[in-house]
C-alpha cells in the first residue's frame, strides 16, 4: 500500500501558513527532509509522527489517512475496481488485486464477502487456465468458504453476518460437507412475517410514487421469479430421480412456461429438459434439445435490461470476457461431465459442440 502522507504535509503545511523551513524547524529536521516527505522521496520516522501531525494541527490518523474500514460507498468502489481488474486483465491480475486489498484491511467482514463473491462469479475464468480444474476448483471454493467464515465473524449488521451465512451453507453444499451445510441451516432465524419491500410499495402507491412503485415491484418480481425457477427445477430433478417421469415432465413444462412468460435464459431448462429425455432412453429429444441448448448458450447474454418485465432491475450486465469465460467452463463441462455419455457418441452431439467451441474466443 502506498501511503499518501505527502500530499496530506503539503496540503496542511500550506493551509496553516508554513514553509517548508519553519515546519523543519518544529519537528527538529532539516527543510530537505520535509521537502523529499512532500515528494514522497521518503516518510517520516515514525517517531516524528506525533510531532508533526501536532506541528500541522492534525492527528496521527488523519496524517496517515488512516481508516480502520472501508465506509459502504469505498467498498462498492473497490468491488467495481476489483471487478474490472478480473474482467479486463484475467482471473490471476484479479485475485492478486484482491488479496492486496484483504492486506490492506485485514479485519474487513464485509470486503471479505466481496472478494469472496467476486472469486466465485469468476470461478469459470480461473479453471478455464487450470491444469487440474476439479483441483482447482475445490482449493478455490475451500478459500471462499474461509473468506466468508471470517466474514460473518467479523461483519457487525445483522443483516451482513446473515448474507455471510447463507454464502457459507452454498458453499458448503458445494464441497460436499452436507453435515455441516444442514447444521448451518438450522442456526438461520425464521422469515419474517412481514415483507417489508412490499409495505414499501403500498406505501409509494398510496403516495402516488408511481415510478418508486413499479421499481421495486420489478425488483421483487424478478427476486420471485428466480425462487419459482429455482423450485422447479429441484421439483423436476427429484422427480427425475424418482422415476416419475409423469411428474417431472409437469415440473419441467412449468419451468418451461416461467422462461417464455419472463423472456428468461433458456438454457437451465433445456439442458434440464435433455437430462429427462436421456432418463426416458429418448435420444432423439435428447439431441434436440441438446442443440438447442447449444444455440441458447451461444445468445446467452443475460442482459435484461430491455426485459419489459426487468427494465432497469438488473446491476450488472455480464461483459464479453465474462460471457466468454463462462462459454470455456460450459465447453470444458461437456467435455467432461458423464451426464451426457448417452448422447455423446452421436455425430449431432459433436456437430452442436463443435459450434460452440468454434465461437469460444481463443484467450492464449
Amino acid at each position: 500500500m502506498e501511503l499518501c502522507i505527502g500530499n496530506t504535509i503539503v496540503a496542511a503545511r500550506r493551509a496553516k501558513g508554513l514553509t517548508q523551513e519553519a515546519l523543519a524547524a518544529q519537528v527538529g529536521v532539516s527543510a530537505a527532509a520535509v521537502s523529499k516527505w512532500e515528494t514522497a522521496a521518503s516518510y517520516p520516522d515514525i517517531t516524528l509522527l506525533p510531532p508533526l501531525a501536532r506541528a500541522l494541527g492534525l492527528t496521527v490518523d488523519a496524517l496517515l489517512d488512516f481508516h480502520p474500514a472501508p465506509s459502504d460507498e469505498e467498498l462498492r468502489a473497490i468491488s467495481g475496481r476489483l471487478r474490472a481488474v478480473f474482467d479486463e486483465q484475467g482471473f490471476a491480475a484479479g485475485q492478486q488485486a484482491a488479496e492486496a486489498v484483504l492486506r490492506e484491511y485485514p479485519a474487513c467482514g464485509q470486503l471479505k464477502v466481496i472478494v469472496g463473491g467476486l472469486y466465485f462469479h469468476f470461478l469459470s475464468a480461473a479453471l478455464s487456465h487450470a491444469d487440474d480444474p476439479e483441483q482447482a476448483g475445490e482449493n478455490l471454493i475451500a478459500h471462499c468458504l474461509t473468506l466468508f467464515e471470517q466474514g460473518e465473524a467479523e461483519s457487525e449488521a445483522e443483516n451482513e453476518k446473515l448474507g455471510a451465512r447463507l454464502l457459507r451453507i452454498n458453499t458448503l453444499t458445494m464441497l460436499g460437507r452436507y453435515g455441516e451445510a444442514e447444521a448451518l441451516i438450522d442456526t438461520l432465524p425464521d422469515r419474517h412475517p412481514v415483507d417489508t419491500d412490499v409495505l414499501r410499495i403500498n406505501l409509494h402507491l398510496a403516495q402516488d410514487r408511481l415510478d418508486e412503485a413499479a421499481q421495486l415491484s420489478r425488483k421483487q418480481l424478478l427476486a420471485h421469479v428466480h425462487e419459482v425457477l429455482s423450485a422447479l427445477m429441484m421439483l423436476t430433478t427429484a422427480a427425475r430421480r424418482q422415476k416419475d417421469f409423469a411428474a417431472a415432465h409437469r415440473y419441467w413444462d412449468a419451468y418451461r412456461a416461467m422462461d417464455g412468460l419472463f423472456s428468461l435464459d433458456r438454457s437451465n431448462g433445456l439442458q434440464l429438459g435433455l437430462l429427462l429425455a436421456q432418463d426416458e432412453g429418448d435420444t432423439g429429444r435428447a439431441l434436440d434439445l441438446f442443440e438447442q441448448y447449444i444455440d441458447a448458450r451461444l445468445s446467452y447474454t443475460l442482459d435484461y435490461r430491455e426485459n419489459p418485465f426487468f427494465a432497469g432491475v438488473q446491476t450488472h450486465v455480464p461483459t464479453a470476457n465474462e460471457l466468454a469465460a463462462t462459454h470455456r467452463l460450459t465447453v470444458r463441462a461437456i467435455r467432461e461431465d458423464a451426464a451426457y455419455d448417452p448422447i455423446r457418441g452421436e455425430p449431432r452431439f459433436r456437430a452442436a459442440l463443435a459450434r460452440l467451441e468454434a465461437a469460444v474466443p481463443d484467450d492464449g
